[in-house]
């Protein structure tokens, strides 16, 4: 499945050769549909702060987003309009601004990881270290700047 054109282009820019999967089943089949644990299938959450930019969230499913007290999450209608994505469906990065992204540190014990990919039903396999190094925000927001 070719990933959305924001996502596309950030896995090309960043050399990366992950793929986006069409799995078009219920959440409640999709662990057993993935063969993988529900821990393993990830979410993204957009969380809004004030005076400063939002931030990414990537936390399992099956775990409520962490974040400060002085965070909010972002309404479906806010994330859309941040990051062109779908709520539901937005992925850790390859949106229309570079966005700090913190993960779970439960995802580092996972042996795969799946993460949604942009657009209904797509699910993007990754190892937890190469989502933890396409989600470096120090890493891409100096070689973007170049």
């Amino acid at each position: 499945m070719t990933p959305p054109l924001g996502l596309l282009e950030y896995l090309e820019r960043v050399g990366s050769n992950a793929k986006l999967y069409a799995v078009p089943v219920a959440r409640h089949n999709l662990a057993l549909e993935l063969g993988c644990d529900e821990s393993h299938i990830l979410q993204t959450t957009l969380l809004l702060r004030p005076e400063r930019a939002p931030r990414i969230v990537v936390h399992p499913w099956t775990i409520e987003c962490p974040h400060a007290p002085d965070e909010r999450i972002a309404s479906a209608t806010q994330t859309l309009l941040l990051t062109g994505y779908p709520a539901e469906w937005l992925p850790p990065f390859g949106h229309p601004h570079l966005l700090e992204a913190s993960l779970h540190p439960s995802i580092m014990s996972s042996p795969c990881v799946w993460i949604p990919g942009g657009v209904a039903n797509s699910w993007m396999a990754l190892d937890p270290l190469e989502l933890m190094a396409l989600t470096d925000h120090s890493r891409w927001s100096q070689v973007f700047a170049a």
